[in-house]
């Protein structure tokens, strides 16, 4: 995009070079050997002025997103140190995890530590009394890492992606890295940090500035869809930075990446409705998204994609409800997923199949998983005798789903049917959606999407019974219909 000030300077000739320099006094040319800010920032590096309350940086990889973000936390540290009541103002950093926010945001070659230095910020490891606190900085590292401009007492704090961490904090802007590697994105942005932007600065107000590679999860999809002017987006390139990145990288990632749909996220940062190869995107899913489901069911099931092990450490067990009406459209009723093992796995999976009144249960039984058919009947069976199921049923309402041919062939029917808008999410599920936009079948296949899994095992059962089932006609030519979603139990309630 734009040029920094040194890059402009660099394309002047001999002559117009000296004379720039000439005329800068003695404090300004120091601060260019220093590799200042404003010397080396390009335009998209920087927030607009406006009155935005979130500005989103989506840029490459090596565009400068981690500098973008330091830099801008501690000259607001420094441009607004107390809130209107004269108490000291509260920042925070967050990324995927601590470490991550340790080792990049703060610590790192680009991070907080380094530009307060650069900026002639001395750190005070032992705090005394009666000493000289201007450009002094404290560095806690634990129980709760953070750091203290001493002179202002104002404090930066630093933490893992968790909607809990904000919480109790009156916070006057955050920093928020990469976000579209944390679990909950959405939710921590909705339940945590959004409500604690609430301090009251004189003569501006609480900002985030969000610095991320894009991808297409929903939070940013909102974001980059509003028009309310709350949300500031910019796009940033990995080549835009090129003059402080190695050649050999650079190259390495043209050939990785270019003239390909990831290339344009992950080198030009664009936000794709939907990666090259994946199957599912963001339109076909939010296009047909209702908040309520079919008054009349012809058919409810559920499909459940175990972990290989089930193991409690090992994958979560993908368990989807979904129904389907007597116009063969498909609704996505609950995602109910655990991280089980076993028995309690089976038990979980039946209690979610009473709670929901569900007719089948569809369950992977290839080789690797054929752990749980066996387990899956006896929690059946221990079910019955406790009274959730009749006892006179001989056999569980179980179908065996054989998966002995690639996911992407699994998947492709499915994603079809959302193109045509033949199936609809009842509300939002953020962790089966993201898994579905971001499933690439040729980039993911020792990964295991559970949840996509589980709904891809259930809507081909629901698909294979449109031409199973037989039809009540009535004089009218209309469809007799039976069962409605109002009869479903409520969610959450086993019992």
């Amino acid at each position: 995009m734009g040029l920094s000030l040194k890059e402009q300077v660099a394309r002047l000739g001999p002559t117009e070079q000296a004379q720039f320099l000439a005329g800068l006094d003695l404090p300004t040319l120091e601060a260019i050997a220093r590799e200042e800010w404003f010397w080396v920032q390009r335009p998209e590096q920087v927030p607009p002025q406006g009155n935005w309350s979130t500005h989103v940086y989506m840029a490459g990889r090596g565009a400068g997103k981690t500098r973008s973000g330091a830099e801008w936390l501690v000259q607001r540290t420094i441009d607004h140190p107390f809130d209107t009541s004269g108490f000291p103002t509260e920042r925070m950093v967050m990324a995927y995890n601590l470490s991550d926010c340790r080792t990049t945001c703060i610590e790192g070659p680009s991070g907080i530590l380094r530009v307060l230095r650069r900026r002639g910020f001395e750190e005070v490891t032992t705090l005394k009394s009666n000493f000289d606190s201007r450009n002094k900085y404290h560095y806690t590292k634990s129980p709760k890492p953070h750091i203290t401009l001493l002179e202002t007492e104002s404090k930066i704090h630093f933490t893992g992606a968790d909607a809990d961490a904000p919480r109790g904090f009156n916070l006057a802007d955050v920093w928020l890295d990469e976000i579209v590697k944390w679990m909950d994105a959405r939710q921590i942005w909705r339940e945590g940090i959004r409500p604690a932007l609430r301090a009251d600065i004189p003569g501006d107000k609480p900002r985030a500035f969000v610095t991320t590679t894009p991808k297409p999860i929903q939070l940013l999809q909102e974001w980059v869809a509003d028009t309310t002017g709350r949300y500031s987006i910019v796009r940033g390139s990995t080549f835009d930075n090129a003059a402080n990145l190695s050649e050999d990288v650079l190259e390495e990632l043209r050939q990785m990446y270019e003239g390909s749909a990831l290339g344009r996220q992950e080198l030009y940062g664009e936000l794709l409705d939907a990666l090259e190869g994946a199957l599912f995107s963001w339109k076909a899913i939010t296009d047909n998204r209702v908040n309520i489901g079919p008054e009349n069911v012809s058919h409810r099931s559920m499909g459940v994609d175990p972990g290989l092990t089930g193991d409690e450490d090992g994958d979560e067990m993908g368990v989807i409800v979904a129904c389907r009406d007597w116009r063969n459209h498909i609704y996505v009723i609950a995602d109910e997923t655990v991280r089980l093992a076993a028995h309690d796995a089976a038990l979980h999976a039946w209690k979610v199949f009473a709670n929901y009144q569900c007719e089948t249960m569809v369950i992977e039984n290839n080789l690797a998983k054929a752990w749980l058919h066996q387990v899956m009947i006896d929690a059946f069976k221990e079910l019955q005798r406790a009274g959730v199921f009749p006892v006179d049923i001989i056999r569980p309402p179980l179908v065996p789903v054989h998966s002995n041919y690639g996911k992407k062939i699994r998947a492709q029917p499915i994603a079809n049917r959302y193109a045509q808008g033949l199936i609809h999410h009842i509300g939002t599920f953020e962790k089966l959606e993201s898994q579905m936009l971001l499933f690439d079948p040729l980039t993911s296949k020792h990964n295991s999407p559970d949840r996509m899994d589980a709904l891809v095992h259930v809507c081909q059962h629901l698909i294979e019974g449109e031409s199973k089932r037989s039809k009540i006609v009535s004089p009218l030519n209309h469809a007799a219909d039976h069962l409605k979603v109002s009869e479903l139990g409520a969610p959450g309630n086993y019992w």
